[in-house]
């Protein structure tokens, strides 16, 4: 179904506009379905790829955390200065862990 509009335009005329309704679009043919799926699918890959290096960066982080926080308790129970000092050597010669008892 059609219908008539009336434009008014900036010269002072006025103009008869038929106005239509829009055009659906046409349904994608299984040659473009397959070629979007695909870019759909590379996509998803390359994210995929961005991913896995955060998510092994930030084990790796939470894996040093945890492991400076066995350092930092087993300093903390130090009796005195010159067992800290004890405990820090020891530390440096098993190259960053602490002798868990």
């Amino acid at each position: 179904m059609a219908a008539w509009t009336l434009r008014f335009d900036s010269a002072g005329l006025f103009e008869f506009l038929r106005w239509r309704r829009p055009v659906a679009p046409k349904a994608p043919r299984a040659r473009d379905r397959a070629v979007a799926a695909r870019e759909v699918s590379e996509r998803r890959a390359e994210a995929m790829r961005g991913l896995f290096p955060k998510i092994s960066a930030w084990m790796a982080r939470q894996s040093y955390l945890a492991e400076m926080h066995e350092v930092e308790r087993y300093l903390s129970q130090s009796k005195d200065l010159v067992d800290l000092e004890c405990r820090i050597r020891d530390i440096e010669r098993r190259g960053g862990t602490p002798r868990l008892y």
